[in-house]
């Protein structure tokens, strides 16, 4: 019985470890985001307002900043393109 415990602790610390190192990497690569809207190269100044409306997109390793305004342009045509495969 005990060693069952030990594998189930053994395996949860190591989840534990893989998830605090996946977000560790994910903190840095926040640090390093692009100054500017990759769509349409609309300058981010750092205020409250700013950090809470524009999007941060990260995959595989690539940050991508947008802006409100064409957040929204890419919510719209992501939603009429799944209407159209509908």
């Amino acid at each position: 019985m005990k060693k069952l415990r030990k594998v189930d602790t053994m395996k949860r610390k190591k989840q534990r470890k893989d998830a605090q190192k996946a977000l560790e990497r994910k903190a840095a690569s926040l640090l390093n985001h692009p100054k500017e809207c990759c769509i349409c190269g609309l300058q981010f100044e750092r205020t409250k307002e700013t950090v809470k409306t524009w999007q941060i997109i990260i995959r595989e390793e690539r940050v991508r900043l947008t802006c409100p305004n064409c957040w929204g342009t890419i919510s719209e045509v992501l939603k009429n393109s799944n209407v159209k495969n509908s």
